[in-house]
């Protein structure tokens, strides 16, 4: 088995992702600074409208609304289940920049049943 790439990773969160709605009030680009990997730092990013998301891609963005950043064993935990984010985020395990309300309906749309089978469906896909 060959180890997923962030772009595998991305082109499935579009995938799965496309149906979800999150709080109406979710708009803006969210990035994700993953720091300690084995290859070096990554980012990713992902924009939403409306509770939607609309788009997401490799690599940081010029001017995202909230930046999260966490360490790669962390992310790891949270993409594969063991690690509910709002409890990482509560734990101080994700550092926060820019704007709260942002994160605060990103974590709501990330804490109900239809994102957590979502989560299970990207991971599925990318150890089959």
């Amino acid at each position: 088995m060959t180890t997923p790439t962030l772009e595998g990773w991305v082109d499935a969160v579009l995938a799965e992702g496309a149906a979800l709605l999150g709080p109406t009030t979710l708009d803006g680009t969210v990035q994700v600074d993953v720091t300690g990997g084995p290859d070096g730092d990554a980012s990713v990013h992902a924009t939403f409208a409306g509770g939607r998301l609309t788009g997401a891609g490799v690599g940081p963005v010029p001017l995202a609304h909230a930046t999260l950043t966490l360490g790669e064993a962390d992310a790891a935990a949270v993409l594969a289940g063991s690690l509910d984010p709002s409890v990482a985020f509560m734990q101080g395990r994700v550092k926060v920049t820019g704007d709260m309300g942002v994160v605060l309906d990103l974590l709501s749309a990330a804490s109900t049943d239809a994102a957590r089978a979502c989560r299970d469906r990207v991971a599925g896909r990318m150890t089959d």
